[in-house]
């Protein structure tokens, strides 16, 4: 089986109700969100759903980093710098968010008799935004991204340089009448439009500032928009990706 027809195993599974949503006004409320239709969906409260989203700038660390020694020295001095810190509960490093920094999340319930495995869902989340982006020229890869923060064997790489983290958590189900299983929460990070030497960048200095000796390559992340040739105005490319996930998400789903 091809990776793209595991993938639609997945989409052609089940009904989804899809979340196009404007950038958030507030970064914690957009993670929370998250969190919610996972519980919901563990219940068999919510359809599965698919949800396309961006914060406001702003760095987001785990419960685990929340307790570095100078954890609340550095959140003052990242606000004050435009880079206000919010705490969630996956694990995983410091990672930057904002305007152009586009998240993708699959939010969707499994019975014991059609769980896929962590890498299925890692590969079903991920098609999507490989067939978006070949659509616009550019090709990526599976892989491990030496130097980059957050990484992972399902980054997404474009010339070698990562341009999509990914994530998963799991919420298993109360006892119910449907056969439910748990809960899955498969999320991508793709940075579109946002500098990633910059944002690299930051999330060293909150290390550094909070007492760790994390250190990451600004020069081993790249954006989508470094490997195009066209000129667009700020924003517009993270639209055009939108389209292109949804538009391949249908084509997962119906054929």
């Amino acid at each position: 089986m091809t990776e793209k027809e595991l993938a639609k195993r997945l989409y052609q599974s089940h009904h989804w109700t899809v979340l196009n949503e404007p950038i958030a006004q507030n970064t914690e409320h957009a993670l929370a969100q998250d969190a919610a239709l996972l519980k919901q969906v563990a219940k068999g409260e919510q359809p599965a759903t698919i949800r396309l989203w961006e914060c406001p700038q702003s760095l987001i660390v785990s419960r685990k980093e929340a307790k570095l020694p100078f954890f609340a020295q550095a959140c003052q001095t990242l606000s004050q710098l435009d880079w206000p810190v919010s705490v969630r509960d996956s694990g995983g490093t410091a990672v930057p968010h904002g305007p152009g920094i586009l998240n993708f999340s699959l939010i969707f319930a499994q019975t014991k008799s059609q769980a896929l495995d962590v890498d299925e869902i890692y590969i079903a989340l991920c098609e999507p935004i490989r067939s978006a982006l070949n659509n616009l020229g550019i090709q990526s890869e599976y892989g491990e991204t030496p130097g980059a923060y957050c990484d992972g064997r399902f980054n997404l790489n474009i010339e070698s340089l990562k341009v999509t983290g990914t994530a998963q958590r799991i919420a298993l189900s109360p006892t119910n009448n449907h056969g439910l299983y748990r809960g899955i929460l498969a999320q991508a990070m793709i940075m579109v439009e946002a500098d990633p030497q910059h944002t690299t960048a930051i999330v060293n200095q909150f290390y550094r500032l909070s007492g760790a000796d994390n250190l990451y390559d600004p020069a081993a992340s790249t954006s989508v928009d470094r490997h195009l040739s066209g000129s667009y105005t700020p924003g517009k490319l993270t639209q055009v990706l939108r389209q292109e996930l949804l538009l391949n998400i249908e084509g997962f789903k119906n054929t």
